[in-house]
């Protein structure tokens, strides 16, 4: 906590200190530049100091208090009536601090040079005008970006944050559904053989154990991902009957790769759930591997029993779980593209994956 208030104390103190020295430089600059061309004339220094320094106020106190507590505040009235009284004060103040210099240091140097003088009031007072609009225009234009910028981090901030809510929700959503299609082929396997039973017991526990210690990660191994899948699938083949052509290729190419869990979980449960039947043609081909551009592949290809639509009757999440996670997490960073027929159902998801 002590760090934090560090932390934002030094993210307050840093703009701060840029103002002052940028202010401090357009205010010094023009001496130093005298100084260094030899000619140095205070009285055209000082008449500059006190024209800038009052539009620099013009424009702080617009950035610092009007802004915010009137045009941000849609008041408009009160935000231009306020400006018109700045204005007609400052362009007052000006003249008068010029008059009074010119007259108090210039008088003399101009008689003796027979120089006329400066432009009519009339014309200074609308010249100061104008620059003081701008000025004020100026800050509004700064003090909107500003708020843009803020109000921008700030929704990515609300973004990240629900993100990662939306996220939690679909895992939490995700392990119990898989659990519960899982001890539904464990309790139909007691009563045929109980030793396949056993080790289904056994590979599910390891199953859990990764369930349990990878469920709260945004990403993991993209090797720890395919081993869990390959002993998923091992885990379903003990129910299997011979009759089923059942292919599996699972490969990483020791790529050093990560990706969030479980997300070929939908289209294999559904594979396993609605490619096996009793006809003899009834098959399940699944094939996983990474191209040269870390880019990982799963193609699940399956037959369907009682030609029925897997997209709408698989149960749980399923596929809308799936599509949304990979909108979440790989936002144009994947592609899923789905064949449904009567009696063919085909799925190939692509996703571009970062090196760890």
């Amino acid at each position: 906590m002590h760090y934090d208030m560090n932390k934002l104390k030094n993210n307050r103190v840093i703009p701060i200190l840029v103002q002052v020295l940028f202010c401090a430089l357009i205010l010094i600059s023009p001496l130093y530049m005298m100084i260094r061309s030899g000619d140095v004339k205070l009285i055209h220094y000082f008449m500059y100091f006190i024209r800038t320094s009052l539009y620099i106020f013009v424009f702080y106190i617009n950035y610092l208090f009007l802004i915010d507590k009137f045009l941000f505040e849609k008041k408009l009235y009160s935000y231009f009536f306020s400006n018109l009284v700045i204005v007609i004060l400052i362009v007052c103040l000006q003249n008068f601090l010029m008059e009074i210099i010119a007259s108090s240091y210039l008088q003399e140097a101009t008689d003796a040079l027979n120089k006329p003088k400066g432009p009519p009031f009339y014309i200074r007072f609308w010249g100061d005008v104008i620059f003081i609009i701008f000025t004020i225009g100026l800050s509004v234009a700064v003090k909107s970006t500003t708020r843009w910028y803020q109000d921008s981090i700030r929704m990515e901030k609300i973004k990240a944050t629900q993100l990662e809510t939306d996220l939690r929700a679909l895992r939490s959503q995700l392990s119990p559904h898989f659990l519960f299609n899982t001890l539904n082929n464990i309790y139909s396997l007691i009563a045929i053989d109980t030793v396949k039973a056993q080790s289904s017991v056994l590979r599910l526990s390891n199953l859990l154990r990764y369930i349990l210690y990878e469920n709260d990660s945004q990403y993991v191994p993209l090797k720890n991902d395919l081993e869990f899948t390959s002993s998923y699938i091992d885990l379903m083949k003990l129910r299997m009957s011979s009759k089923v052509d059942l292919q599996v290729s699972i490969s990483d190419c020791n790529s050093k790769v990560s990706i969030a869990p479980f997300m070929f979980m939908t289209l294999i449960e559904n594979a396993f759930k609605h490619g096996v039947n009793s006809d003899d043609n009834a098959y399940i081909h699944i094939h996983i591997h990474v191209d040269f551009e870390n880019k990982v592949i799963c193609i699940v290809d399956n037959s369907k029993s009682n030609h029925e639509n897997i997209e709408s009757k698989s149960s749980g999440i399923g596929l809308p779980n799936l599509k949304k996670r990979l909108d979440l997490l790989y936002p144009n960073q994947h592609d899923l593209y789905i064949q449904d027929t009567p009696n063919q159902f085909f799925v190939q998801l692509t996703i571009e994956l970062l090196e760890d």
